[in-house]
């Protein structure tokens, strides 16, 4: 959702010029107009070399975590105060491809860590969708749920599991589940009946 954000919305929202010149806004930071967004969602400074995304943007210009940013941006987004550019076809393709990927780690990160994380109940709660909405969206079902619902899921999705956890614990094939036993009293207590 973010890689495609209007900058110019994000502008009016921070209060800052938002009339593009030659496609470049006038930076935050150094006052030059040589903000330039790019397709996929980076913005650069070519005066004062700052460079990031719409979250790192709008937590630098409101002094706050970038968690918080990205919080905030979704409310924004959700309010359709913040609107996404119209993508191409490719662009989209690439997007949608980068969700089901997601989407992928996500179904194997609750099948890893059974509940020890997060259940996907409690997502699917905290989502206000219904248990098959929320199911649809996480097999990957795009043509079964609208595009609203898509983005939230997956954006909820997004902001709650860490892939890149997954794949190190994973990485750590049975090194993982050693360390996990000497830490849990009940695995334990299982590993006198596989003796």
């Amino acid at each position: 959702m973010f890689e495609t954000i209007n900058y110019q919305d994000l502008f009016v929202e921070l209060s800052l010029d938002p009339i593009a010149k030659s496609g470049n806004l006038v930076c935050p930071f150094c006052g030059e107009r040589a903000f330039t967004p790019y397709d996929n969602g980076q913005v650069h400074c070519h005066a004062c070399s700052w460079h990031g995304n719409a979250i790192m943007l709008w937590a630098k210009v409101k002094g706050i975590d970038n968690k918080t940013a990205y919080a905030e941006l979704a409310e924004l987004y959700k309010l359709n105060r913040i609107k996404a550019k119209k993508r191409t076809r490719s662009e989209a393709l690439k997007s949608l491809a980068n969700d089901l990927d997601f989407l992928a780690w996500a179904r194997l990160y609750f099948a890893f860590y059974k509940s020890d994380r997060i259940s996907p109940a409690r997502l699917q709660e905290a989502s206000g969708y219904s248990r098959s909405h929320f199911t649809k969206v996480m097999n990957g079902q795009f043509d079964k749920v609208s595009r609203k619902a898509w983005d939230e899921i997956v954006l909820l999705l997004k902001q709650s599991i860490n892939p890149d956890e997954l794949r190190k614990d994973m990485g750590m094939k049975s090194g993982y589940w050693k360390e996990r036993i000497q830490q849990d009293a009940v695995l334990k207590e299982c590993v006198s009946k596989f003796q």
